[in-house]
């Protein structure tokens, strides 16, 4: 395949994966091959290019150009209680959302490689009955984001390796929630889109062909999305279509993964420290519409999210030129450290994952499967001004399929 035809495909199917969604609020699903592993070695594994995403440094691991395309099936699901004057509702949470990712890379040289990853870095769907007991603090929440990632990287020693990606990335938020009886009823429906930049940049170091470590960091972002805000079905009259506005940020996170292969078995793992106290103390909507103008213009949520971390350990079989076999756990620490900021649109808490998966490879070809479940302990969502609620048997699974083609 010649570097036009690369270019070509590449662009095609990043603008077919834009019509993604996603679960959660930081995502890991950019690699299927990772999933398996609960994503430990993130960026340095050498088994597909989504070091792009990860670890750009990691690309000359890749010693062909190809290309590959994954989509992971996030479900999420709990049971829902009320407290205080809610005590006795109940409800349930029980959704899909897919997960698509695209990466291709071309070598250069033996030393320079370019490539481009399509993913969703971020991610958030949280989808609750529109008559369910705390429906005026929430609805539907949904935020998209879509990292569009060109990158190079350059091997500047038989050891050492830098990468750096550049990201032009989309979010589009779509919020709704029914409005209290005191203000007309009715209901609120936000739905802003925009563009902003950021980027990854990243190193790695091969002690030997079996051992190495790699360190990357990938930048924060401010967005300023803006769209529709309309309120309909409200019985004072102020059913229209006003102009919202918003200025989400996205925190900038450190990674340090290492792995080391001894004969049949290759051993990774992954820490993650993510930079949410810099980012989301609180989250403000903003609108012209007549009942937004009476309520001061603007609905804030106060979050207060503290810094978190993310710690993963994996081991792959190698079991012959075909098949490889590979399993992982990690703990994912949730940025709400308390009841108080944690939210109904939000409602995290502390992940423990179980991972399991395998690859195929035939000639040029390499299948993956992955699975992972995801326990959370049980939680509340105490946010001021809102309804209390309790979360229990908070839990997720996640399956992926992927394909990839080396040239």
């Amino acid at each position: 395949m010649n570097f036009k035809t690369f270019l070509f495909a590449a662009s095609l199917l990043a603008i077919t994966a834009q019509t993604a969604q996603a679960g959660g609020y930081q995502l890991n699903d950019y690699s299927v091959t990772g999933l398996g592993r609960s994503f430990a070695g993130a960026g340095i594994m050498g088994d597909d290019y989504s070091a792009i995403a990860y670890n750009p440094a990691g690309m000359t691991l890749m010693k062909r150009s190809g290309m590959q395309a994954g989509l992971t099936m996030v479900n999420l699901k709990s049971d829902i209680e009320g407290l205080g004057s809610a005590a006795g509702q109940k409800a349930k949470m029980d959704y899909y959302a897919p997960v698509p990712n695209f990466f291709a890379q071309y070598n250069l040289n033996d030393k320079l490689s370019i490539g481009l990853g399509v993913y969703a870095p971020f991610g958030l769907k949280t989808d609750y009955k529109s008559n369910w007991f705390a429906s005026n603090d929430a609805i539907l929440s949904k935020l998209d984001i879509i990292d569009i990632a060109p990158a190079v990287a350059y091997k500047i020693t038989d050891k050492w390796s830098v990468g750096a990606t550049f990201i032009a990335r989309y979010i589009y938020g779509h919020m709704t929630n029914s409005l209290s009886p005191r203000v007309g009823g009715g209901k609120s429906d936000f739905e802003l889109d925009g563009w902003t930049v950021s980027g990854v940049l990243g190193t790695m170091y091969e002690f030997s062909p079996n051992t190495r470590v790699g360190f990357s960091w990938r930048m924060r972002s401010t967005q300023q999305v803006k769209g529709d805000h309309e309120i309909y079905e409200n019985a004072y009259g102020f059913n229209q279509v006003g102009t919202g506005w918003a200025s989400p940020a996205l925190p900038e996170t450190f990674t340090l993964s290492a792995f080391h292969k001894y004969q049949k078995f290759g051993f990774s793992g992954t820490a993650r420290w993510t930079h949410w106290s810099q980012s989301f103390p609180e989250f403000t909507m903003k609108s012209d519409t007549n009942l937004f103008k009476l309520m001061g213009g603007k609905k804030t949520s106060i979050y207060n999210y503290d810094n978190s971390w993310t710690l993963t350990a994996g081991v792959d079989y190698y079991h012959n030129n075909n098949w490889t076999f590979r399993a992982g756990t990690g703990w994912d620490e949730s940025p709400a450290h308390n009841n108080a900021n944690r939210t109904i649109r939000i409602p995290d808490n502390d992940r423990f994952w179980l991972s399991a998966g395998f690859s195929y490879m035939m000639e040029n070809w390499q299948f993956d499967a992955g699975y992972t479940h995801m326990f959370a302990r049980t939680s509340k969502a105490l946010e001021a001004g809102a309804t209390p609620v309790k979360y229990k048997n908070l839990r997720s699974n996640i399956f992926g399929g992927q394909i990839q083609y080396k040239f």
